[in-house]
């Protein structure tokens, strides 16, 4: 039980790397992001759910239970819809999560 204790200072730590790296897709505007002809944003989207979905599966169910305010189902959830529905992803889902929900999450678990 300690053990698992001690690794969630490292994956909040994780966690806040890919924040910064979604604040990044954001900041580079919804135009870049639906660039029809660059989909770079996007595919980093889709990387940064799927880590964060990761990394919410590393941190111990106690913690979990700690913060009801994470939609931690909605996290998996939407890792599964981008793995299995790739191609057929909506773009404004993804911006919806890495511009929306992405910083609510963060910041309920990193403030």
């Amino acid at each position: 039980m300690t053990e698992e204790l001690d690794r969630i200072p490292a994956i909040l730590a994780d966690i806040a790397r890919f924040a910064v790296s979604a604040r990044r897709v954001v900041d580079r505007g919804h135009d870049a992001f639906t660039d029809p002809h660059d989909d770079d944003q996007r595919r980093i989207a889709r990387s940064l759910l799927v880590d964060l979905s990761a990394a919410a599966d590393r941190l111990p169910e106690s913690f979990r239970d700690q913060h009801p305010e994470v939609d931690w189902r909605g996290i998996r959830g939407v890792r599964n819809f981008i793995a299995h529905d790739y191609d057929g992803t909506d773009e404004e889902i993804l911006w919806q999560a890495i511009a929306v929900q992405f910083p609510e999450i963060a910041a309920a678990l990193l403030d």
